[in-house]
């Protein structure tokens, strides 16, 4: 069974945005299912919602999304290698990368970020 809804019979409610009228607070507390018992009625409905949206710890045997990973704090050493060659050599080619990473103990992902940030800083210079 198909069901099909006149136009006219589409907008019999009222129209107004839930925190204009008594009837946000009133459809709220109704018992929507988006309300806690200790939360105050008075709030925004975004944070009502806040707290279901967040994800909690996540439950055992589940996948957990990796974090962003930590800012990399290099030595004075790799610095003045990463620097010294950057001198030479604004862009690296995958080898030439892959050398630079191991003669100064970081990973390729680091040292392409590091020279990604050198060159914006040089083109702002420049």
């Amino acid at each position: 069974a198909v069901l099909k809804a006149e136009p006219a019979a589409v907008f019999k409610f009222p129209l107004a945005p839930l925190g204009c009228s008594g009837l946000g607070s009133a459809l709220l507390a109704a018992g929507s299912g988006l309300q806690g018992g200790s939360a105050s009625p008075h709030l925004p409905l975004e944070l009502h919602l806040r707290g279901k949206l967040d994800p909690g710890p996540p439950e055992p045997g589940s996948k957990a999304k990796k974090g962003r990973r930590s800012r990399t704090v290099f030595t004075e050493l790799q610095l003045m290698g990463l620097e010294k060659r950057f001198e030479k050599q604004k862009y690296l080619s995958t080898p030439d990368r892959i050398d630079l990473a191991e003669s100064l103990g970081l990973s390729q992902l680091q040292v392409k970020t590091w020279y990604q940030n050198r060159r914006m800083k040089w083109k702002k210079i420049v």
